[in-house]
């Protein structure tokens, strides 16, 4: 779920989603958390919101992997059609993973030509981040 929200000042935007409970295996944010153990996914059969939904769980299972490696989550069209979002976590002092912050737009703005670096400068802004609240790099657990 959602807690805040900065408005963009392009006319063509994602919708306010502050307190609109999604299902996480279909967000950037949520696979953060996934991927980090901070949620855990449902029992029984995935959520499809898009035909690019991931419903299996092997397959999400090593996109959570990939979370981790590169240090950034994508959504692109499976919680709407049209959305695309990148996501990174931010850091406790211990290192552990406490919240993450995204970017969310069309698919028209935010798409595979661009998200690698877009991805690069969310961790880069989550690192500061998380610097701001005494997290330095090294110190993150088994799940870094």
């Amino acid at each position: 779920m959602q807690i805040a929200q900065v408005g963009s000042r392009y006319v063509v935007g994602a919708t306010n989603w502050v307190g609109v409970d999604v299902a996480a295996h279909c967000t950037a944010l949520g696979k953060v958390l996934l991927a980090y153990r901070i949620l855990e996914l449902p029992k029984g059969n995935l959520e499809r919101r898009t035909a690019h939904s991931p419903v299996d769980r092997a397959h999400l299972d090593h996109a959570l992997v990939e979370v981790r490696r590169r240090g950034w989550a994508v959504s692109l069209d499976e919680l709407e059609v049209g959305l695309a979002a990148v996501a990174a976590p931010v850091r406790a002092v211990d290192g552990a993973v406490v919240a993450a912050i995204s970017v969310s737009g069309p698919t028209a703005r935010i798409n595979d030509r661009g998200i690698t670096a877009l991805g690069d400068l969310l961790v880069a802004e989550t690192r500061g981040l998380s610097a701001q609240l005494g997290h330095h790099p090294g110190k993150e657990g088994s799940l870094s």
